[in-house]
Parts: structure tokens; sequence; C-alpha cells
């Protein structure tokens, strides 16, 4: 069992340039999520530098258009246990001041709109 964090948005997502590494997946549909789910961090994201990583990476995202979405979300990736999101929440972009808004619990998903 592996803990992922998976992105997904209305754009397309491109590659990270950071020391977090933003996995290309094949388009996947996940239970909760609105869009196909497009990168994946293997192990989660937990640490103070991640995190500030991760915010970084969705600012750099969001700044490229007008309007636009991005979906995060914090799940356990098991044999045993079907992907899917428990509990949904919704921030502006504008509002997106702390990294630490990005630690997700597990099955959280949360919505970023511009």
């Amino acid at each position: 069992m592996t803990y992922y964090y998976y992105l997904a948005s209305d754009q397309n997502l491109l590659d990270g340039n950071s020391s977090l590494e933003f996995f290309k997946t094949d388009p996947m549909a996940i239970p909760g999520f609105d869009f196909p789910v497009q990168r994946e961090i293997y192990n989660g994201v937990e640490k103070s530098w991640q995190l500030r990583e991760l915010h970084q990476y969705i600012s750099n995202h969001m700044a490229r258009y007008e309007n636009c979405v991005i979906q995060v979300a914090h799940l356990l990736n098991s044999n045993l246990v079907e992907l899917k999101v428990q509990e949904k929440s919704l921030i502006a972009f504008s509002k997106l001041n702390e990294p630490k808004q990005l630690l997700l619990n597990e099955g959280q998903l949360l919505t970023i709109r511009k």
C-alpha cells in the first residue's frame, strides 16, 4: 500500500521542474474527480519542502491561464482498496496562500479554482 497525491486539471498539466517528482500518468478517471488524473506523486506529500514544491507547481500551472481548475487528492493506492475520494473541499486560487493548505488527509480532494 502506498499513498499518492493525484492531480487533475481542466488544462494540460506539464512536467514539474523541481525535486518533487510529478509522474505523468495515462489519463484515468477516479471517482470524485471532475477531470481525468494526469499526474501523480508517489509516497504522498508531507514534508514542508514537498508542500512548497507542490504549491509552486500549482501556482505556475494556474498562472498560465485566465480561468483554470486543478484538483489535488491524497489517496491510498492498494489492490485491496478502490481508489475513491471520500471528502471534497473547494478554495479559490487567490486564497491559496500557504503551502500547508495542500496538506490533505487520506481520501481528501481539494479543488482550486481560478
